[in-house]
């Protein structure tokens, strides 16, 4: 989500695609690289990891051009997010690279466990999930280094946090898990059988891509407890909060859906 927009990730198309949300149409494809993978948006930019190039690309959604390439020192970016300044990126060969945006470059390369993901930017923090090892790595942005690994269930996937809450999605243990941010300990689980790819929060309410189901799940965050359910394409994996909406991208039938958060 940014600039009035949402933005879409292709990775057979070799790029991003932008969607106004006024219409739900697409307005425009940008090419970036081959294989992007994933996305975030930051510093009035629009940044795109692709996979098989080990790059990220920062698109001007002003002109809709990309206007910075960055080779990145990790094999296979994939998880991105933008806070503390700087936009984090997880890559296959088991690191977060930290890309400062004044300079389009990477100024730090932190190794963060086998198989990391998903990344969220919470609590004065980064957290990165690691797939292999059923745990989240936090990252202190001050140092670069990281501070604590907190086990968290198997198979880890989506994440997101602020200074009240982090939650994890585990995939494979279908289970949502809470983590004090303070502590940095699971203080809640809850069971989640349509499967927990991408997870999004509108303040209120969590947001989870279903990718088992085709479901997009809504969750109290105060309670913990599943208050929705909806039907949405195939293998939905990325999920982002904005306009009103849950915005999922279904993986399988190159679709995006739009779930009303009211």
């Amino acid at each position: 989500m940014g600039a009035g927009s949402v933005w879409v990730v292709s990775y057979d198309f070799g790029g991003v695609v932008r969607v106004d949300p006024r219409t739900n149409r697409v307005v425009a494809r940008i090419k970036t690289g081959r294989g992007p993978i994933g996305a975030t948006f930051g510093a009035g930019s629009v940044w795109v990891a692709n996979w098989l190039e080990d790059t990220v690309s920062r698109i001007d959604p002003g002109t809709g051009r990309p206007i910075a390439k960055i080779k990145v020192s990790g094999h296979g970016p994939e998880g991105m997010a933008f806070g503390a300044g700087a936009v984090w990126v997880s890559d296959k060969s088991g690191s977060v690279s930290r890309i400062d945006p004044s300079t389009n470059r990477e100024v730090a390369l932190i190794q963060a466990g086998p198989e990391p993901r998903y990344l969220t930017v919470a609590a004065g923090s980064v957290w990165v999930t690691s797939f292999d090892s059923f745990s989240v790595r936090r990252i202190d942005p001050r140092t670069n280094r990281v501070t604590a690994k907190i086990v968290v269930g198997s198979g880890p996937q989506g994440i997101v946090g602020d200074a009240r809450a982090v939650w994890v999605g585990n995939d494979v243990e279908q289970t949502l898990v809470r983590l004090d941010p303070e502590t940095g300990k699971v203080v809640g689980r809850t069971p989640l059988p349509d499967g927990a790819e991408g997870l999004a929060s509108d303040g209120r309410s969590l947001w989870i891509a279903g990718n088992g189901a085709g479901t997009v799940v809504r969750i109290d965050e105060r309670t913990g407890k599943v208050t929705g359910r909806t039907k949405v394409g195939s293998e939905p994996r990325g999920i982002a909060f904005g306009f009103g909406s849950a915005w999922t991208a279904n993986s399988l039938d190159g679709t995006v859906s739009r779930v009303d958060g009211s």
